[in-house]
C-alpha cells in the first residue's frame, strides 16, 4: 500500500498538514468523491503550476494514494472516484519490508515467467512452455512484456525505448511507437496516430526487424481504432 515518497513530496505534505486533514475528513464524511467534489481548502492559496494547474487537490490525492491513505475506487466516465483506502483494502498482516520485498520479487518472477539475472535468463520453475497463437497485436510501451527494457532485449534482441521525451530531431523512430508482437516474437514497431475529432486512426510509420517479412496489419489496426473510438 505504501510507496516511498521523495523528499519534495514529503516536504510538501508537511507544509500542507491542514489541507491533508481536510481532504481525509471530507472523504470520511462524504466519500467516495470525485476530486472536483472536494472543494479547495479555504486556507490554501491557489497558484498555477505546470503539473497540477491552479488546483492542488489532484496532487494531494496522488500523494495520499502513494501513502496508502486514499485509493481510486471507481470511475465516473473518465473521472476517478476517491475514498479512504481503509474502507476498500482488506485487512492484512504487517510484515517487515525485507520480507515484503522478497515476496514481491517472487510474485513478479512467477507472473513474468522469466527474469534476467547477472546477464542470464532464468525461467521460473512453474513457467509453461507451449505453442503461442500466431496473433498479431500492438503492445503498450508499459506492457509487462516490454516494461523491463533489458529483459526485452535479452529475450528477443529487441531494443526499445519510448521517445516522446526525446527531441524530435534526435528520435530514431517516432513520438509514440508501439512494439508489434506476432505470436511469440517482437517483429517490428509502429507509430499509430488517432485523430479524436475525426475518430480515425492513421499510421505515421512502420519499422520491421531485420529479416522479418512485413505482415498485414489491417486487423490489429481496426481493433485499435475501434477501441480508441469507444473511449
Amino acid at each position: 500500500m505504501r510507496r516511498s515518497l521523495n523528499r519534495n513530496a514529503s516536504d510538501w505534505l508537511k507544509e500542507n498538514r491542514s489541507f491533508r486533514r481536510y481532504v481525509l475528513r471530507e472523504l470520511e464524511q462524504r466519500g467516495p468523491l470525485l476530486s472536483r467534489e472536494i472543494e479547495d481548502h479555504s486556507g490554501l492559496e491557489r497558484e498555477d503550476h505546470d503539473w497540477w494547474g491552479a488546483r492542488k487537490m489532484g496532487l494531494m490525492l496522488e500523494i495520499l494514494a502513494a501513502r496508502g491513505e486514499v485509493a481510486v475506487v471507481g470511475r465516473r466516465g473518465k473521472q476517478r472516484v476517491w475514498d479512504l483506502a481503509g474502507r476498500w483494502y482488506p485487512e492484512t498482516e504487517t510484515i517487515a519490508w525485507p520480507r515484503a520485498e522478497k515476496l514481491i520479487a517472487e510474485k513478479r518472477f512467477r507472473a513474468l515467467g522469466v527474469k534476467l539475472e547477472r546477464g542470464r535468463l532464468v525461467p521460473h520453475p512453474e513457467a509453461e512452455d507451449g505453442p503461442v497463437p500466431a496473433r498479431t497485436t500492438f503492445l503498450s510501451p508499459f506492457d509487462r512484456l516490454v516494461h523491463d527494457r533489458s529483459r526485452t532485449e535479452a529475450l528477443w534482441g529487441f531494443i526499445y525505448r519510448l521517445e516522446m521525451y526525446v527531441p524530435a530531431a534526435k528520435r530514431e523512430y517516432g513520438y509514440y511507437v508501439l512494439p508489434i508482437l506476432h505470436g511469440d516474437r517482437l517483429v517490428g514497431r509502429i507509430e499509430p496516430v488517432f485523430d479524436r475529432k475525426e475518430r480515425r486512426l492513421s499510421v505515421k510509420g512502420v519499422w520491421w526487424e531485420s529479416g522479418v517479412k512485413p505482415l498485414n496489419l489491417a486487423e490489429p489496426l481496426d481493433e485499435l481504432e475501434r477501441w480508441l473510438a469507444s473511449t
